[in-house]
């Protein structure tokens, strides 16, 4: 696949980056607190800003999607 190089591109302030609104939910969940995501693109983007944070996550495949739990990082303070 080639890709071509584009200069003077400026970034859109309305670029995707859901990393804030995740990190501010995650934020306010509590350990043991979980959330249902609906695919797995959405669950890695929880996952690594849950860990971003400092935290461990757990996630489950359920039937209605993927539920993911904020949990202690028992490691982080080694």
């Amino acid at each position: 696949m080639k890709y071509k190089i584009e200069k003077n591109i400026p970034i859109s302030a309305h670029g995707h980056n859901g990393s804030g609104h995740l990190t501010k939910i995650i934020k306010e969940m509590e350990v043991g607190d979980s959330v249902l995501v609906k695919n797995r693109i959405k669950a890695n983007s929880f996952i690594l800003a849950i860990k971003r944070l400092g935290y461990k996550a757990i996630t489950r495949k359920v039937d209605n999607g993927i539920r993911i739990w904020k949990v202690e990082n028992k490691n982080a303070n080694e």
